[in-house]
């Protein structure tokens, strides 16, 4: 039974490994005029045409803001369908009265490819009694052949934005740049990007 249960244990672990995807935060901008805002109420949007992955990305923003002591409002919950409009989203700051907007936006998806070449490795050709008379099956065995073929793969990278505004005048309090190489995960990418955007804003005394 308990054989049983570790290994359950370890495949549940392995599940979750896998369903994760490779998220990397490349650039953070801080704006030097505006003084540590101490945020405890944000408004998180997430800019998207596809309404299932909006909610999902506004849900794990906001749950890693709620761990970290911020009450965040979910712009779906304000905010139409088909929200994105300016005149939207002022009523939801002011319905939400938060004291920032983080916003979240994939701006580009770009293709990239990557070629794996081939390889022999050393072999002294094909075989014959005649002409190798001493070879016996070590000797063969010893030298066979390994051979692998080139291969190309293709894969997307999505860039991401995400921007922290200033419910009250408006300006970029914060700014990052993530990447993803894995886009079509939502789920996966949502949470990795949540956690490290909100580890990003606690590091740099923001939350």
């Amino acid at each position: 039974m308990r054989q049983l249960l570790r290994t359950a244990a370890l495949t549940v672990l392995g599940s979750l490994i896998c369903s994760c995807a490779a998220v990397s935060l490349t650039d953070t901008w801080r704006n030097p005029t505006l003084p540590s805002p101490g945020l405890k109420r944000v408004l998180v949007v997430s800019i998207l045409k596809n309404d299932a992955s909006r909610r999902i990305y506004e849900d794990m923003l906001g749950n890693e803001l709620a761990g970290h002591g911020v009450e965040p409002v979910l712009g779906y919950t304000l905010m139409p369908e088909d929200g994105g409009k300016w005149s939207e989203l002022d009523k939801a700051m002011k319905k939400a009265s938060a004291q920032a907007v983080l916003t979240v936006q994939t701006i580009k998806v770009q293709q990239q490819t990557t070629v794996q070449p081939g390889y022999v490795t050393t072999y002294p050709g094909m075989w014959y009694p005649e002409a190798f008379p001493s070879w016996d099956l070590y000797g063969y065995y010893g030298s066979l052949a390994n051979y692998g073929p080139a291969y190309i793969s293709t894969y997307d990278v999505a860039t991401m934005q995400v921007n922290l505004f200033d419910a009250a005048s408006g300006k970029l309090i914060w700014a990052a740049t993530l990447k993803s190489d894995e886009p079509e995960k939502v789920t996966a990418v949502g949470q990795e990007l949540a956690k490290k955007v909100v580890e990003a804003l606690v590091k740099a005394g923001i939350i």
